[in-house]
């Protein structure tokens, strides 16, 4: 995520003499990365997705404070000067009832405000928000804006009497399917069944909290009451409703990424001092503040030793301690380490290796030692790899409308165990960053079922992905066979359909392949989430090469999964040359009438084996269960007759009806 940022603004919470050159190259090297600086005064930083914190001018001024410092340049981060919210004497009005029905309440704050005045907003705040791409409004919507990207947690204002005059009770629940509500540029929205949503005592919509307001609640000219609010929910959820509805405001990307609920506070406080201030508005109720997700960070110990092992120096105890304390944890040294307890505000350090990250990027990378790799870097092509055919496959399941993933070669325990292998046939590493991610995988399947998993509004997908799997081998390394695996939730024979034409296109059928199915019995099926299984055999003559496996999975859901190095022995890059036949060829159509379960594809192939005179099968046309086939017949040595052609079609009605019990629309 990128942010914008006036070196101005940075100033007020930022105390140093660094240029913004100085600011640009050393949060380069050690944090956030400054992309740019615009007209020598908004700086453009690129901010990774896991530091929420540092997505505001305050969390980078704290970013900026902690690494100039350990670059020599006197720096350190201004205290906010806020004061406590005190209602006003002779003001007195009713906070809404607030209602939850849902468990995905983080904390919530609100308090009620009144004789709001509907004027400018300052010329620096105008100056601000326009450097940072914020449309202009007026100081009453201006500031929840400002507040915002200033501190870095989201805020809303509402119209208070349009809520009291809607029953004075806010709602908060998961939503229905099917709810119709008007955001505040005017869309309408219909709720998909699940989103966290405010409702009025009627059930009426009143706001898309943590992603945006809605009209029948939003501030307009004759606004005379406000109440501030800010809400911290479920990131899942917000994630999950923002993208459901194609709703990317700045709230929902800060919301979904677990911005920290006690920075509320603060911004409430500052929001209300603003108010004060800019709208001659008068706090006309106690604050509300709801918080039942008060968590506590986790406390992560790291041995001196690990330290140094990572790191490849040994820094002093109490150079480690004062980084880590730069960076508000609070540090304590035991048991030859020391055990980190970090700011509320940094819910990305859990582990080990968090910790020894931040002590890396904030002593430096350009810092550590460097040594090059002995011998020589080969120059030539590794020949165990055919780039060719894996960049044709590529492309065209991609042209076919396959969309190539990439995932993690290390997985959970439960999906090492849905690859149909035990726990203890799997490589388990030692040190891993993730618990969740620590067996390397066997089987490519189970990560692109979590793909699959995790886009379940797609009606239509189908996923790929070529890769290595992993499978141990005594006193040695593992060996890495290159895997093409497939998982879609379209009609099972639709997926091997496509399977046919990528076959077809690699001309494994040019030189008369055939490919064969056989089903393994339920007890022979390896993957436990596999509900039926083949084999996927290419018949050249009386040899035969295994492929891989096709797998009907739990759900409707058609999985594919290919060796790819076997897959290439049959391969070509050309077709084979055929003699062209100079007999003519008889075409016709039939339609037949199938049961419900039949495998077109198996039928086309029984039916092609009929003759040897029938070179060609197609199937041209579905409606309801009735299926439109075309026959090419055709004999290499003389012109087939109609007469030659009539047995043929007797007996493809014969075997069609004997083997898969179809029946013929029509007449012969």
């Amino acid at each position: 995520m990128n942010i914008l940022i006036p070196d101005s603004w940075l100033r007020e919470h930022l105390q140093s003499k660094a240029s913004k050159q100085d600011i640009q190259k050393y949060l380069s090297l050690s944090g956030p990365s400054v992309e740019r600086i615009y007209e020598d005064e908004v700086y453009d930083i690129e901010v990774t997705t896991n530091r929420v914190d540092s997505m505001s001018v305050r969390g980078i001024a704290r970013e900026a404070a902690t690494i100039l410092k350990r670059a020599g340049i006197a720096a350190s981060l201004k205290k906010l000067k806020l004061q406590n919210i005190v209602k006003h004497p002779n003001k007195n009005l009713p906070l809404p009832e607030i209602i939850y029905e849902t468990d995905k309440v983080r904390r919530v704050l609100a308090v009620v405000m009144t004789d709001v005045k509907h004027l400018p907003s300052p010329e620096k705040m105008q100056a601000r928000l326009k450097a940072i791409g914020v449309n202009l409004h007026e100081a009453l919507i201006d500031i929840s804006n400002y507040v915002t990207h200033e501190l870095g947690h989201p805020c809303h204002v509402f119209d208070y009497d349009k809520i009291m005059q809607r029953g004075g009770k806010i709602i908060i629940k998961e939503a229905n399917k099917g709810k119709k509500f008007v955001t505040l540029d005017e869309v309408e929205h219909e709720t998909l069944g699940g989103e966290i949503v405010f409702e009025s005592s009627s059930g009426e919509i009143i706001d898309l909290p943590a992603i945006k307001g809605t009209l029948n609640t939003g501030v307009d000219k004759n606004t005379k009451s406000i109440l501030f609010w800010i809400e911290s929910l479920d990131a899942k959820k917000v994630r999950q409703a923002s993208m459901s509805h194609a709703i990317r405001t700045v709230a929902a990307q800060l919301n979904e990424k677990n911005v920290d609920p006690h920075l509320g506070k603060e911004v409430m406080e500052y929001g209300v001092e603003l108010f004060t201030q800019l709208c001659q508005a008068k706090v006309a109720s106690e604050l509300y503040d709801y918080f039942p997700d008060r968590q506590t960070t986790k406390a992560v110990q790291v041995k001196f030793k690990t330290i140094s092992n990572y790191l490849g120096i040994v820094l002093k105890e109490q150079e480690i301690c004062q980084i880590l304390e730069d960076l508000d944890c609070k540090v304590e040294i035991k048991d030859n380490g020391v055990l980190v307890t970090p700011p509320s505000f940094r819910p990305d350090i859990q582990i080990e290796a968090d910790v020894v990250e931040e002590l890396a990027r904030i002593y430096g990378y350009h810092n550590l030692p460097s040594k090059l790799m002995d011998g020589e870097l080969s120059v030539n092509p590794d020949p165990n790899t055919n780039y060719h055919f894996e960049n044709l496959i590529k492309h065209f399941l991609a042209d076919i409308g396959w969309q190539e993933i990439y995932s993690y070669s290390l997985v959970s325990e439960q999906q090492a165990l849905d690859s149909g292998y035990q726990i203890a046939e799997h490589l388990k590493l030692a040190n891993p960053l993730k618990e969740e991610n620590t067996y390397l995988r066997r089987s490519l399947i189970p990560s692109l079922l979590e793909v699959m998993a995790n886009n379940k509004t797609q009606k239509e997908l189908s996923v790929f992905e070529l890769a290595c799997v992993y499978h141990p081998k005594d006193h040695n390394l593992p060996e890495q066979p290159l895997k093409l695996s497939l998982v879609s939730n379209r009609e099972y024979r639709l997926v091997k359909g496509d399977l046919l034409s990528l076959l077809d296109r690699l001309y494994v059928f040019s030189a008369g392949q055939e490919l064969l199915l056989e089903e393994k019995i339920s007890k022979e099926i390896q993957m436990p989430i596999a509900k039926q299984e083949a084999e996927l055999i290419i018949k050249d003559g009386k040899s035969k090469t295994k492929l891989g496996s096709l797998l009907i999975l739990e759900q409707k859901l058609t999985a594919l999964e290919l060796d790819l190095k076997k897959l290439l022995t049959v391969a070509r890059r050309y077709p084979q040359y055929q003699k062209l036949v100079k007999t003519a060829a008889i075409a016709e159509e039939l339609t037949f009438t199938l049961p419900k379960g039949v495998a077109v594809g198996e039928l086309m192939q029984t039916l092609k084996k009929v003759d040897k005179r029938i070179k060609k099968v197609e199937l041209l046309d579905i409606y309801e269960q009735n299926y439109s086939f075309s026959f090419i017949f055709q004999d290499p040595l003389v012109n087939i007759s109609n007469e030659e052609v009539e047995p043929i079609r007797q007996k493809l009605v014969k075997v069609g009806q004997d083997e898969f019990k179809i029946n013929l629309v029509g007449k012969i």
